[in-house]
């Protein structure tokens, strides 16, 4: 079915003709009427702010300028008809003493100094004048001599502040080494150390309990909440889980474990 369709579907294809050689006259399309609007466009425009009298648009019978009606010298112009006229002094050069005068501009008559040549080789007396030159000594500058310093020979003061630096943070040191001593000194009066197998069963039973609030709190947090009592949940079990992982952290650090008789 679907190879007949396709058949089906595909045109037949144009059986060659001479006539189809022969061009094909194109038919007229008769063209509509122009529009002409029913308004009278000679008439002036209602509210326009185009002024009739202006120069650009909206002026009729715009002549050109006369260019023989030019503005002659001391003649008031249209635009500054107050403009004072008179008294119009020449153009004069500035008369400034012990300045000479720039020379004229040559005349049409003047002409150059020409046919001047000259036999120097230009080539061989850039290369004697080279060979010839003594060349510069350079500016040889004198060493300082660090023996005529004034602090020469001397510790500085900066180095004295550094020490005492030094000796306080030392002094704090043993400070804090000789109390963290002196109680561990006093510690096996005051408590007994755990035995290795209490700790190892304390440990186990941290874990199992860490285990089991974790899973209340991932499927307490799978759980879309929009009450409050349930984000105080999620906040206990938070604190609760933290606490458990201090517990182990002191539990699994070497050195014995000691148990307060207090």
């Amino acid at each position: 079915m679907s190879s007949f369709k396709i058949y089906q579907d595909t045109p037949e294809p144009e059986l060659e003709n001479i006539y189809n050689l022969l061009p094909k006259t194109k038919p007229q399309v008769a063209k509509p009427p122009m529009y002409r609007s029913k308004h009278n466009p000679l008439k002036p425009i209602k509210y326009s702010t185009l002024k009739e009298n202006a120069p650009s648009l909206g002026k009729k019978d715009f002549s050109k300028p006369d260019p023989n009606k030019f503005l002659r010298a001391s003649t008031p112009s249209k635009r500054n008809p107050l403009k004072p006229i008179g008294n119009i002094k020449k153009f004069a050069y500035n008369k400034v003493p012990g300045l000479p005068k720039k020379a004229l501009v040559p005349t049409k008559d003047e002409r150059p100094v020409m046919s001047l040549h000259t036999e120097k080789n230009f080539i061989t007396a850039n290369a004697v004048e080279a060979i010839l030159t003594v060349p510069q000594a350079p500016e040889v500058k004198e060493a300082p001599d660090y023996l005529k310093k004034e602090d020469y020979g001397k510790v500085p003061e900066y180095l004295a502040q550094v020490k005492d630096e030094i000796k306080q943070e030392n002094e704090l040191i043993d400070r804090f080494v000789a109390q963290q001593m002196m109680e561990y000194e006093d510690a096996p009066e005051l408590c007994d150390e755990m035995d290795e197998e209490e700790r190892a069963v304390l440990i186990e039973k941290l874990k199992t309990k860490w285990d089991a609030v974790n899973k209340k709190y991932q499927v307490l947090c799978m759980h879309t909440m929009f009450e409050g009592h349930s984000k105080i949940k999620k906040e206990n079990f938070e604190k609760e889980l933290d606490g458990i992982e201090a517990d182990l952290a002191k539990l699994t650090t070497k050195g014995p474990v000691l148990i307060s008789h207090a």
